[in-house]
């Protein structure tokens, strides 16, 4: 009988390990799955399902445990292994690996009292103090569709200020699925919004402006945007706060009121440029044309101006529907390869800014790579149209765009050593910038060839009257015109070319007695 016994518990023991290191929910699965995925899932998130509740979790156990081994979810576009950035939205292996081991094993709660508190997202705002606050107008939506719709906010700002942080606050999660926030001076979207009936206007892709610069944007899951300290955006003196809002096809009698937070530097800072560099209009192989039921390959490439290193800290892919696969690298002058971003399967649905874990350093003329892949066949189930047609660039849901956004400034010693993953630190004494610019430098303009406007991006060191002039190739001045330069840094000044006749012309720029100048083509 004890025999007997005493193999009855030998018997057991492999099961009672067994037992012992299978995973729950209260004691091992909820953590990850409130760190990791309820900021979507919640009753009030955009997601379709909550995961609140050990209940709400087991019964989708099955869908979960194959959306994080095909790491579907949580989304992240970018591929890892190319290049990591800060605040992943990703798992690791080994929580892959418990949440498999706990559906395999029938998804067992486990002692409830040890289950983490259910997370309590509210409005989900991290800024809950701010210098300034800005909400668009209730919105209803009903749509069959997607509907991307932006929303003109006057700012009120009565003299230029600086971003040091900003957020944006859906509305209503349930159906906001990604926002982008741009700046525009002019009154082009307060325009097209009095053309269109209700709150905003529907605009697929940008503003509808050529004026509009992008500043900020929010997907599901993600967090305000941190600048460093002695780094921010400039917002000029009266300018107009535009938010683009996605809302998913099949959105009904539900009604938004997205709103952005925003904390200023004191005063001036380094300023910080968002400018897509790579972009369609530039293209090595262009125009930007995909024909139907044909793939195709587009590559771009920006030179860094070689008396400037950069310092760069997020960077943005944008493309539409068509577009699928896209990379972006630099090459140095001694021939290194610096990885910046790869998708190998883009959706537009979930695009973003992805700031890297550090601020990295670009060397002066390093040379950017875009290289951007697209199909336009019935295999690729994102098509807008059926049967394909003949895609060229533009904003509409069925144009296409290649747009390669950096947040960036000039180099000082020690920015690469200023972690984003971690509360903002300063890099070094701004006392150094001095030293930094000698002269004016015009070190970019685009488009080039120009429509109805041209960007000129300059070094300054210091404030100013920055004056151009622009010729046609005979010397006869056309245009001229006048900007005071408040500080220095990196300025980009728009120029209205639009009275301009098709043809080629140089444009000359003086500051504190430095000219340069830089020839470009008026279509």
């Amino acid at each position: 009988m004890k025999k007997l016994s005493l193999n009855l518990l030998l018997g057991l023991l492999p099961l009672s390990a067994a037992l012992a290191q299978t995973p729950t929910w209260s004691g091992d699965v909820a953590t990850i799955v409130y760190n990791n995925c309820t900021k979507c899932h919640n009753s009030n998130g955009i997601a379709p399902m909550p995961f609140e509740s050990y209940q709400n979790a087991y019964d989708f156990s099955a869908q979960i445990k194959v959306a994080v081994v095909t790491r579907e979810m949580p989304p992240w576009p970018p591929d890892r292994n190319y290049r990591g950035f800060a605040h992943e939205r990703t798992l690791t292996p080994q929580q892959i690996q418990t949440i498999s081991d706990w559906v395999d094993a029938g998804s067992p709660e486990g002692n409830p009292a040890e289950a983490p508190p259910v997370p309590n997202f509210g409005d989900g705002a991290e800024l809950q103090t701010f210098d300034m606050e800005l909400k668009m107008a209730d919105y209803l939506v009903n749509t069959n569709y997607d509907l991307y719709r932006c929303f003109v906010i006057p700012s009120g700002l009565l003299q230029e200020r600086y971003i040091k942080d900003i957020e944006v606050i859906p509305g209503n999660r349930a159906i906001v699925h990604h926002v982008l926030v741009f700046q525009d001076p002019s009154n082009v979207p307060v325009t097209l919004d009095n053309n269109d009936p209700g709150p905003g206007y529907t605009s697929f892709g940008s503003t509808g402006s050529n004026n509009s610069k992008l500043i900020a944007g929010w997907v599901p899951g993600g967090r305000a945007f941190y600048f460093p300290s002695q780094m921010g955006v400039k917002l000029d003196a009266n300018t107009n706060i535009v938010l683009q809002v996605h809302y998913p096809g099949g959105t009904y009698n539900q009604t938004d009121s997205t709103k952005v937070r925003i904390r200023f530097h004191p005063g001036a800072v380094r300023p910080l440029e968002v400018n897509p560099p790579l972009n369609h209009y530039d293209l090595d192989n262009g125009p930007l044309v995909i024909p139907a039921n044909q793939t195709k390959w587009f590559y771009a490439q920006y030179q860094v101006p070689a008396q400037y290193n950069v310092s760069v800290l997020n960077i943005a892919p944008h493309m539409h529907l068509i577009g699928k696969k896209i990379k972006v690298y630099g090459v140095t002058t001694s021939s290194d390869t610096i990885p910046l971003i790869k998708i190998d399967d883009w959706d537009f649905h979930w695009q973003g800014f992805y700031a890297f874990k550090n601020v990295l350093k670009i060397p002066a003329g390093t040379i950017l790579h875009a290289e951007a892949w697209y199909d336009n066949t019935t295999a690729n189930h994102d098509n807008p149209s059926s049967p394909p047609q003949t895609v060229t660039a533009g904003e509409g849901t069925t144009d296409e765009m290649m747009l390669v956004y950096f947040t960036y400034t000039l180099y000082l010693p020690g920015d690469e050593n200023i972690s984003q993953e971690t509360a903002p630190t300063t890099g070094v004494d701004e006392s150094e910038a001095a030293g930094i610019i000698s002269g004016m430098q015009m070190y970019d303009l685009y488009p080039n060839p120009a429509g109805t406007e041209i960007n000129v991006s300059y070094a300054l060191p210091s404030s100013g009257m920055l004056q151009y002039r622009i010729y046609d190739l005979n010397g006869k001045a056309l245009l001229n015109g006048s900007y005071n330069a408040s500080g220095g840094g990196i300025l980009t000044q728009k120029i209205q070319v639009e009275s301009l006749q098709p043809g080629t012309y140089i444009i000359t720029s003086e500051h504190k007695g430095v000219v340069k100048s830089r020839k470009f083509i008026k279509q």
